[in-house]
């Protein structure tokens, strides 16, 4: 049974809404001075810290090594390794607007993936127009002219799907593989992804040669704990008070955030297709969630 939303629900889900979507922002000015895989390195390691400290308070340990660590490495590429570092360098080539728009589509991802990992998952005539409508949203966000050739904002709208496509097979799979507690998990993955993506900075960016300005530094602590550890904490506790089919309404209000910080901070502008697009993508995700559902009409005698 899907539970109320009072209004202290709902001013948590916004919060942790605009925290999540401000990501976007905040990535933008930090990759100005820092490079794409140093960036997601600094943010897995400091937000890894930040959840594993949060999860012993919960009274939590991390699992003995072992099988039970599988899952907690597949999450670990597939909710932090690849999207950290395809959103880092997406925010290179587009917009931070752009960026939180194209990430409207992990629902539509979702409907399509569900059914490889769960059985009780169906692709119903609601969910295939959903997905249809989403990917038409999609195109138009991009900008059309964008697919003419090969330029650098398409190239960085594709990186930031992929961002996307590996967010929405990670949440399927976790759902599929639940054995673990979801601050267990996300405390986990974290410090998979840390291990992975520290060294890999040393290797790809020689993070030593570095020489960021002061604000982008704070910019990369704020990605790191206010745009990754504390919604992921506050999700968790969302999850538990308003129950997931709520919970999963942050992917509505997450590009909200997003788009108006890039319009008015950054001063992005937003063409009409831009704006359509985005308007498909989430009528997309409300259909394949289930938020709202084709009826067939009703035949009387």
């Amino acid at each position: 049974m899907k539970q109320t939303m009072t209004p202290r629900l709902w001013a948590v889900l916004l919060l942790t809404a605009a925290l999540f979507g401000s990501s976007f922002l905040f990535i933008k000015l930090a990759v100005e001075s820092i490079p794409p895989v140093t960036l997601a390195a600094g943010r897995a390691a400091l937000a890894a810290l930040a959840v594993y400290l949060f999860m012993r308070l919960s009274g939590e340990r991390l699992p003995s090594p072992g099988k039970s660590w599988q899952p907690i490495i597949v999450l670990g590429v597939l909710t932090a390794i690849i999207p950290y570092i395809a959103i880092a360098y997406g925010q290179t080539h587009i917009a931070s607007s752009l960026g939180g728009i194209l990430f409207a589509t992990i629902p539509v991802f979702s409907v399509l993936i569900a059914p490889v990992f769960l059985q009780e998952e169906q692709l119903t005539s609601s969910r295939l127009f959903g997905v249809a409508i989403g990917f038409a949203g999609v195109v138009l966000a991009i900008g059309p002219d964008a697919f003419s050739h090969l330029d650098t904002q398409l190239v960085g709208a594709g990186v930031t799907v992929l961002a996307a496509l590996s967010y929405a097979t990670g949440n399927i799979y976790a759902r599929a593989t639940g054995q673990l507690k979801p601050v267990v998990l996300a405390s986990g993955q974290l410090i998979v992804a840390a291990i992975v993506l520290v060294p890999l900075s040393m290797i790809v960016d020689f993070p030593w040669t570095l020489s960021p300005g002061p604000s982008q530094l704070v910019n990369l602590i704020v990605v790191a704990l206010f745009n990754t550890a504390a919604p992921v904490m506050l999700m968790f506790w969302l999850i538990r008070n308003a129950g997931a089919s709520n919970a999963s309404l942050l992917a509505f209000f997450m590009p909200v955030a997003s788009v108006l910080l890039g319009v008015f901070v950054l001063s992005e502008s937003l063409s009409w297709t831009t704006g359509i697009g985005f308007a498909l993508i989430v009528l997309g995700a409300v259909l394949v969630t289930g938020n709202l559902r084709l009826r067939r009409p009703v035949q009387r005698a």
